[in-house]
């Protein structure tokens, strides 16, 4: 084990104009001590073993420090006695310097306490992988609401040698780096450009439901005539009307076994030229009322990416194999079976290719994240994926070492055509928080398809943007979440999502808790913590702007499901009681007619009691347990959505609708 000594910058009460007293730290440089122990300074590890005492001689200036020696696996924390009193809004800076000769990392965090209790481990700080060479620790804190204290304390967990010296805290921040606005290549934004999807689906006493896609650039209002071609006919309209209310129709009195055509058209166009889509059926009794794809081998699949892989205006696929998923927290982790395989299937369910992503990527959705997008502009979707080389797992199989990268591949082949380094594990406190990966679009200049790559969620966290064009990857801008200094740290979400919240025409990228503004500095952080679950939508259409509900993770005496407004991040409202672990995917949609919006679930991961319902509005519609991760879909044509229990599709206090085969893996709009 390698010896790191940590030593931090003596904070002492200076006079008017200086630092203000009531922020010293008693006994920082650690010069009083009873019995070999550090006065006002407590020691806990979480297996009861360790110690911190005083070490003379040992501190950065020749004086005591003290020395901190823990041999478990599980975690420890050496804190100040003192507690600052706060109030919502101030901001704080804590400083450090820490030295080793070898690697080892150490963290310094504030913790804010509410009414005697911990409302937040940390709300600010700092942690590092220090050398031989002194290297500074700095972090800042906004304080939140309902907190009226904080304290000081380190921690770090396994097997640690660590000298500690001169604590400092400060009001104020330290300043943010500056960073310009990204300009990508695209001169306009890049689009999708799909055809109709048009499909006819058998759907029983010789009926077949026909359905097709209503494109962007249609215009307001238009209408469309359905065109019935059956063999050795002539084409026959099957609506009396111009079709203007839905895109499908039901056609009935089909002869069971013939094969028909259908082709759709502009309302009022003569029956010459290419239709607007054309789809061709044969009804019969046994036929299933969906399409299915047979897969090349005997296996399942844990996600699929949907885009158009070889530029013909037709969605393709690409899955990601087998439906394995190990989470990395140590009490769930265990070692892969197997590796994961990306595969790629055409429009019509032909197999395209395979690509096995090796040993290196362990199989659980925070190893391997993957998006399917035309990022170069060409109209054909690359695959992006965390990929990395060899088999670098350890005795356990955890994998903690070796090169990772974000790898581009051809979408309509498989075959790599650019990668650039991941980033990268440093500052991670641990093996479950360094494996947490996340990857997004965002159109950072409004028009480019832009590159997140995240790393991070519930303590350091990390992202880069990136611009692809000429097979080459361009990084945009970089940041972390230390560079900000206040109440980033460990507010990611179990996803990252791109959207334009201050209405400048540019994503912005929201992490969780915290989003960042399009050039990379940060826009705003609640600091409410991580959120198991979060939605990002024109949630209450009463109000101008988009909204952000969440479900927060960690104990809070209110606001654990709540809604913000994504410009600011400020509460709209919140549940008002408090809350232990709201837990699972939740749900925003829109499933009641009665409340103008989308209703908001969520519920505690150990309490079924513990349900809510909330409108859009903010007022709470019921405390019915619809399950902690409830789907929904578009199903029957009206505005609101419908309910996914298990297999069956049912309204909102309504009728089932239908039943499902297989198990759910999205909802997409992917055909009609």
């Amino acid at each position: 084990m390698s010896r790191l000594v940590l030593c931090l910058l003596a904070l002492l009460p200076l006079a008017a104009g200086g630092q203000s007293p009531e922020l010293a730290i008693p006994n920082a440089g650690f010069e009083q001590a009873a019995d070999g122990k550090p006065i006002d300074w407590g020691w806990w590890s979480r297996d009861g073993s360790g110690s911190a005492t005083v070490a003379p001689g040992e501190g950065r200036n020749g004086g005591q420090a003290v020395y901190i020696v823990f041999e478990g696996e599980q975690d420890w924390a050496f804190s100040s006695g003192k507690r600052f009193a706060v109030k919502p809004g101030d901001e704080l800076t804590v400083s450090a310097w820490a030295r080793g000769d070898g690697a080892e990392g150490v963290e310094l965090a504030v913790v804010a306490l509410g009414g005697g209790k911990t409302l937040s481990w940390s709300i600010g700080g700092d942690n590092v992988t220090v050398g031989r060479d002194w290297t500074e620790l700095r972090g800042g804190a906004r304080i939140p609401e309902g907190c009226d204290e904080v304290y000081v304390r380190f921690v770090e967990g396994g097997s640690t040698h660590v000298y500690v010296d001169d604590v400092s805290l400060t009001p104020g921040l330290p300043p943010r780096p500056e960073k310009p606005q990204v300009t990508g290549w695209a001169k306009q934004r890049v689009v999708e450009k799909l055809d109709r999807g048009m499909v006819a689906i058998p759907i029983g006493n010789n009926a077949v439901h026909v359905s097709w896609r209503l494109l962007a650039e249609d215009p307001q209002g238009m209408a469309y005539d359905l065109y019935r071609i059956a063999e050795n006919e002539r084409a026959a309209r099957v609506n009396p009307q111009p079709l203007s209310a839905t895109t499908d129709y039901i056609d009935e009195g089909l002869r069971e076994g013939a094969e028909y055509l259908y082709e759709v058209r502009k309302a009022g166009t003569p029956l010459r030229g290419e239709p607007l889509g054309s789809a061709r059926v044969v009804p019969s009794a046994e036929a299933k009322p969906y399409v299915s794809i047979k897969l090349d081998g005997d296996h399942d699949f844990q996600k699929v990416g949907i885009a158009d892989l070889d530029g013909d205006g037709r969605l393709d696929f690409v899955l990601k194999q087998p439906n394995t998923n190990i989470d990395p927290y140590i009490e769930y982790w265990k070692a892969s079976p197997d590796t994961y395989k990306l595969e790629a299937y055409d429009a019509d369910g032909k197999f395209l290719w395979r690509h096995d992503l090796g040993w290196a990527i362990e199989q659980g959705i925070w190893y391997s994240p993957m998006v399917v997008y035309d990022l170069d502009g060409d109209g054909k979707a690359e695959v992006v994926a965390k990929t990395g080389e060899g088999d670098p797992r350890d005795e356990q199989g955890l994998v903690q070492s070796g090169p990772e990268y974000v790898t581009i591949l051809e979408g309509a082949t498989g075959k790599e055509i650019a990668r650039t380094d991941w980033p990268s594990r440093d500052r991670f406190p641990a093996y479950n928080y360094a494996s947490r990966n996340q990857l997004c679009v965002a159109y950072l200049d409004g028009k480019t398809p832009c590159l997140i790559v995240e790393r991070g969620t519930y303590n350091t966290m990390k992202a880069v943007a990136y611009q692809f064009r000429n097979r080459q990857l361009t990084e945009l801008w970089r940041w972390e979440e230390k560079e900000e200094f206040a109440g980033y740290r460990g507010q990611g979400a179990h996803i990252t999502i791109a959207a334009d919240v201050d209405e400048d025409g540019r994503d912005e990228v929201i992490l969780g808790s915290s989003a960042l503004d399009d050039n990379g500095a940060g826009l705003w952080s609640t600091g409410q913590g991580h959120p198991d679950h979060m939605y990002v939508g024109d949630i209450d259409p009463l109000r101008v702007g988009l909204e952000i509900y969440y479900g927060i993770e960690p104990p809070r005496q209110s606001n654990g499901m709540c809604l913000v407004e994504a410009k600011t991040g400020t509460v709209l409202w919140g549940l008002p009681e408090a809350t232990k672990h709201v837990h699972g995917q939740g749900m925003c949609s829109d499933i009641d007619p009665a409340h103008p919006g989308w209703e908001c679930s969520g519920g505690e991961r150990d309490d079924k009691t513990k349900r809510w319902l909330y409108s859009a509005q903010g007022e709470l519609l019921s405390n019915e347990d619809l399950g902690l991760a409830p789907r929904t879909v578009y199903w029957d044509a009206d505005p609101q959505r419908e309910l996914i229990r298990g297999r069956t599709i049912a309204k909102y206090r309504g009728p089932d609708l239908g039943a499902i085969e297989g198990s759910y893996i999205m909802t997409v709009d992917v055909l009609g």
